[in-house]
């Protein structure tokens, strides 16, 4: 998906660099640094921050090398706290997306003899994947020159995403028939573009129905996100579908941004969303005017600027998948108390907790290892979250019920169709769907489980 290479963190909603966590105990130490002396930081730090800081063992062992160390401490719950050394890119946590500006998932495909194919779900523009001609709905069979099967294709995608570079063998698929071209090498691709992969008018009887595909929430393109807003506006648009399926989230304030062109009823004093830590932390609130005043990597965009832009909707269309996560989910969620809120897709990956980054700040600095703990439950302002298990749509559709795939925005599309069959009356998608049996792979869930919401203190 990526819309920027992130090494340390995909899809994070950044509103501060870190949070301080100076050594507390008189004196500062001198001579080298021992593994000890890390292990006790990573303790201490997570004994004042950690979301289940009561939990932690009393008395771990802190001669384990450092990454062991502080998993070996995690809730046996916690899938996303991360930690990682900034001297050290192997402790960076990774995926496909990022690295390749491709996102794919590998679905059973019973005319092939392996009985499954590698569908390519998107590429970032700009990408070596894209100057290579990739494109949404083609299709591959082989990474790394290995034929791809049910059983193989976890491992084959885990050694695409832990080399530099890789190769994957596109294929066509002509009246059932299977033709491999040539291995395609993929590179990394550290690309920035547009997240507004698509603004379209789809439909204009008997409701004018505006489309968007919003693949992340960058800060630097929220002015241009208000344009499109401003377009939709101009154009007398009453209904609006917003395309998440594959975003995995990214600025706080971008999000607050988008709840607010959409939703009617908010004002800069509005709360946008609601956190709760440990006994140490408590609980905040945080409006609109706020979140929006601390934006990640661009100017703050003042809520009076939003006013020419809002849509105000009473209801809004949100297109969902297995790896939509952080602040989109965020956007799902805290919609809900302002419009009324239709999903459409699969269920989102339930990431409803919040981090902070902590830093050793002292100068010079001893400890080099970044922490990145579960800090936080999140809730919207009606003080509803608990997403745990994912935010589930009230129409579940697979994507992949329809292949080839099609552009984003396109009418025959699966999930699109079924929001404009909800819009025009009727309770049934106007394309006639062929279920695909199973996935065996999807490449946008390392993505998901490494992306987390960053919270301001």
């Amino acid at each position: 998906m990526r819309l920027s290479y992130r090494p340390f963190l995909l899809g994070s909603i950044a509103l501060i660099s870190a949070c301080s966590k100076k050594n507390d105990t008189p004196g500062v130490p001198s001579g080298p640094v021992t593994q000890q002396e890390i292990n006790n930081w990573v303790l201490d730090s997570m004994r004042y921050f950690y979301l289940w800081n009561d939990q932690l063992p009393a008395n771990p062992n802190t001669s384990l090398e450092t990454g062991t160390f502080f998993t070996s401490i995690k809730n046996t719950a916690d899938r996303f706290s991360l930690l990682y050394n900034p001297l050290d890119p192997a402790t960076y946590a990774n995926d496909i997306r990022s690295k390749y500006g491709i996102d794919y998932s590998v679905i059973s495909w019973p005319q092939r003899q392996e009985g499954v194919i590698g569908v390519i779900k998107l590429v970032v523009p700009g990408s070596y994947a894209a100057a290579a001609g990739l494109k949404r709905g083609s299709y591959f069979t082989r990474i790394n020159e290995t034929s791809l099967t049910a059983g193989n294709a976890a491992t084959l995608s885990e050694q695409l995403r832990t080399t530099a570079t890789g190769t994957i063998t596109p294929a066509t698929v002509t009246s059932g028939a299977i033709t491999e071209g040539a291995p395609v090498l993929l590179q990394v691709s550290r690309v920035t573009e547009n997240p507004v992969y698509a603004s379209v008018l789809v439909s204009s009887s008997p409701r004018k129905t505006g489309y968007i595909f919003y693949n992340a929430f960058i800060d630097g393109y929220n002015n241009n996100l208000l344009d499109v807003f401003r377009n939709l506006k101009s154009q007398g648009i009453t209904e609006l579908i917003v395309d998440i399926r594959y975003n995995t989230g990214g600025s706080l304030a971008a999000a607050a941004m988008l709840t607010a062109l959409i939703a009617p009823d908010v004002t800069e004093k509005s709360t946008f969303v609601q956190y709760s830590g440990n006994h140490h932390l408590g609980s905040r609130t945080l409006d609109f005017a706020t979140a929006l005043s601390v934006p990640e990597n661009a100017d703050p965009v003042p809520f009076s600027a939003l006013a020419s832009a809002r849509l105000r909707l009473p209801r809004i269309f949100l297109l969902t998948g297995s790896q939509t996560v952080s602040a989109a989910e965020l956007l799902v969620n805290n919609l809900k108390p302002y419009t009324n809120v239709i999903q459409i897709g699969e269920t989102t990956v339930g990431k409803d907790k919040g981090a902070i980054i902590v830093k050793d700040m002292r100068s010079p600095r001893r400890i080099p290892w970044v922490i990145q703990p579960v800090t936080y439950r999140l809730s919207n302002a009606s003080g509803n979250g608990n997403y745990t298990q994912g935010i589930v749509p009230q129409y579940m559709i697979d994507e992949m019920s329809r292949q080839p795939l099609l552009p984003p925005g396109d009418v025959n599309d699966p999930l699109v169709a079924k929001a404009l069959a909800v819009i025009n009356g009727g309770g049934r998608a106007s394309v006639e769907n062929t279920p695909v049996s199973r996935h065996y792979y999807d490449a946008g869930q390392q993505a998901a489980i490494n992306s987390m919401v960053i919270i301001p203190r």
